[in-house]
């Protein structure tokens, strides 16, 4: 196995103990998943609802999230879903996965931080008909993504950060934020620099583009 298939394969111990309803499976020359049920629990630790899911080791992971699909054909694939035409959950805008995945991630914490809040957030939409706090699909949600990340809400504003950040080398401390906030930088966007930084400039290139 490839070193994203065994950090995957070794990390699904952890899962399994915790969700023993799922099982590592393989098949020859593909890379290792885990399939099976995952049981939702409301506040009083009561079960009330399950989905079965496949979460597919990723060609780079853990630089990037498992892929995950739901195996019985409860939800549609149709991105109003937040499911793609492939049947991949679409589980949260891009900037937020790579700033995850920057800072480490292991599967367990994906499946407790991301799928199943996201699951539950499904099972609520099939009772009531609408999500909670949802977030706009495409360029829209990803820009949603970045307003939260950069303290803005003017779209030229992030594009003009990121295009500063992908640029330019690291300020100095004591300098004024290149946002021009008059605020000096180290108090204002240096974890925003230091973050989009450490997820690659491909990835900050790629982000652009979708924002552009």
């Amino acid at each position: 196995m490839n070193n994203p298939s065994l950090k995957f394969a070794e990390e699904a111990i952890n899962v399994i103990n915790k969700f023993p309803e799922l099982k590592l499976l393989s098949r020859e020359n593909s890379l290792p998943y885990l399939e099976g049920q995952i049981d939702l629990f409301d506040q009083n630790g009561r079960a009330y609802d399950s989905y079965f899911v496949k979460i597919e080791c990723s060609e780079d992971y853990p630089h990037s999230f498992p892929l995950v699909y739901e195996i019985n054909e409860r939800l549609p694939n149709n991105i109003d879903w937040h499911v793609y035409p492939n049947g991949q959950f679409c589980i949260c805008a891009p900037p937020e996965e790579y700033f995850e995945c920057s800072r480490g991630i292991s599967l367990l914490s994906f499946i407790e931080k991301h799928l199943i809040p996201y699951l539950h957030n499904q099972a609520f939409r099939e009772l009531n008909g609408y999500y909670l706090n949802e977030r706009s699909h495409g360029k829209e949600g990803v820009l949603e993504s970045l307003y939260n990340i950069l303290g803005t809400t003017n779209a030229n504003k992030v594009l003009e950060i990121l295009m500063y950040i992908y640029k330019n080398k690291t300020p100095s401390r004591t300098s004024k934020c290149f946002c021009a906030s008059g605020k000096k930088y180290r108090q204002c966007h240096r974890n925003a620099f230091i973050q989009f930084k450490k997820i690659g400039l491909e990835r900050l290139k790629l982000i652009i583009k979708t924002i552009i």
